[in-house]
């Protein structure tokens, strides 16, 4: 067997993968952009799109107007696709690329944020898992009541979840095309059940939630962004990062937007068409239950499997990229070890949640959808380094923590990038209307809209924008990689 084809298989599916934040050698790449359409087609049909789509009818919409909103987040799934663009040229992932911007010390604040977001949805999904597996065992006749009854449900969920994000990259890979299948399928069939019933003329009953309803369609286009691709941006390469150097650019975009894309259409417009059928109140107290009450009897199970199929692929994302964002802080630990790590405190968080405190949930919920204050800001920042560096990295520096890596700037930090970062996630907090924090600003002056989804990224974007084009004005900082100025200078 040639040396190549030895090394490639280090990123086999299913066997356990060796490489964890390092830079992936060019002799050890292999796939192409199609893969991600794989990967994001089936970590975005979940269950937490369908709810998603059917908030914006809850938020005193119509359906069109959901619709819409719908339409536009799929479209904004451009977005991941550009935060895909620097794993091939980097070769490592998203978090670690970002310390070129924070430095290799500054870069663990947001690598802490990444991890707190991918950590607490992991968790999220499985008590998720939980609560819908105990409802199929009711539906097949089994036991779904009980303590009991819980932790079998739980076993069965962490089985499910975890096995091939411990694995590695390319059993994630492997699996997200083959669940994306079914997924789809099941996904398709639950739309054709409900076609013959939607009211397409359904004029929402509820109150908008802004001061009048064109307030609150700009606030569901806020909470449409929160909610889907900016939760996902911190993601991007992650699953990028073994392609080639020189793959396409416009085939990782095209890809990676094409399968989010077509899977939050799907999703989030099913969401918003059954939001119109069920009862509201009853969907708020448990989701899964209310839809079930309002689907053909011979539909329930395949329903309950797009469910829990649908959240076990997006935990795969969550549990992978969580193990990544853990070992981007600075943990010495091999990439096995980070994830059997990060496993076991999202299911100690699930544990609580279960059988402690039940309302935890909710709470634990609504703060990390208050993620997007952290999250938008190093978005933007982390686009517009990609873009004014012209997608130039000094790989080597990326994981070089010392004084010789490129990115170290002052003691490790760039303390102007950190400014900016706390700076715009500031100004997004002063625009927030969340369950846990209504600002005066949206209050007063906005009529009740949570805007922080676009104040955020776009401050990161312009401010960091501008920061590194005066750097390169003032300091005549080169773009070329380290290795090739330090020659240059010895000479």
């Amino acid at each position: 067997m040639a040396v190549e084809e030895m090394v490639v298989e280090q990123d086999k599916a299913f066997h356990v993968e060796t490489h964890g934040i390092d830079i992936i050698p060019e002799n050890q790449r292999h796939g192409s952009p199609k893969d991600l359409f794989w990967v994001w087609i089936a970590g975005n049909l979940t269950f937490g799109e369908f709810v998603i789509g059917d908030l914006f009818i809850q938020m005193g919409l119509s359906l069109w107007e959901a619709l819409a909103i719908d339409l536009f987040c799929a479209v904004a799934y451009v977005i991941l696709g550009w935060m895909s663009l620097a794993g091939p040229k980097a070769g490592t992932a998203t978090l670690t690329i970002s310390r070129a911007i924070f430095g290799i010390k500054g870069n663990r604040l947001p690598a802490l944020f990444s991890w707190i977001d991918t950590v607490g949805w992991e968790a999220v999904n499985t008590v998720l898992t939980v609560f819908a597996l105990v409802e199929l065992f009711g539906l097949i006749g089994l036991p779904h009541q009980g303590v009991g009854v819980t932790i079998a449900a739980l076993v069965i969920s962490l089985l499910l979840t975890y096995i091939v994000p411990i694995l590695g990259h390319q059993t994630v890979v492997v699996m997200q095309r083959i669940l994306a299948y079914g997924l789809a399928l099941l996904s398709l069939g639950l739309f054709f059940v409900v076609l013959p019933h939607v009211p397409w003329n359904f004029a929402a009953s509820a109150h908008p939630w802004a001061a009048n309803n064109t307030l609150t369609f700009i606030f569901g286009l806020s909470v449409g962004l929160m909610s889907t691709v900016l939760s996902w941006t911190n993601y991007g390469s992650d699953y990028s990062r073994y392609l080639p150097k020189n793959v396409s650019a416009k085939a990782v975009v095209g890809y990676t937007w094409l399968g989010s894309g077509i899977a939050a259409i799907v999703m989030l417009g099913l969401g918003s068409i059954v939001g119109t059928l069920v009862n509201s109140q009853a969907y708020a107290a448990n989701p899964v239950t209310a839809i079930v009450k309002i689907l053909p009897g011979w539909y329930d199970i395949p329903f309950l499997v797009v469910v829990i199929a649908g959240l076990v692929t997006g935990n795969y994302l969550n549990s992978y990229s969580s193990s990544m964002s853990f070992l981007a802080m600075g943990a010495k630990i091999h990439r096995l070890a980070s994830a059997l790590l990060d496993s076991g405190i999202a299911v100690a968080i699930t544990l609580y949640a279960l059988f402690l405190a039940p309302a935890f949930l909710t709470f634990f919920q609504n703060f990390l959808d208050l993620a997007v204050l952290v999250i938008g800001p190093w978005t933007g920042m982390f686009l517009a380094h990609y873009f004014a560096a012209k997608g130039e990295y000094d790989a080597p520096s990326l994981v070089m923590e010392s004084p010789e890596s490129r990115y170290w700037f002052q003691g490790g930090t760039n303390w102007p990038a950190i400014i900016i970062f706390l700076v715009s996630a500031f100004m997004a907090f002063w625009f927030v209307d969340s369950t846990l924090w209504v600002s005066p600003v949206s209050k007063n002056l906005l009529g009740g809209m949570d805007l922080s989804a676009f104040v955020g990224p776009i401050l990161g974007f312009v401010l960091y924008w501008q920061w590194y084009q005066t750097r390169l004005s003032t300091h005549h900082v080169s773009i070329e990689p380290w290795a090739a100025i330090k020659e240059e200078g010895e000479a």
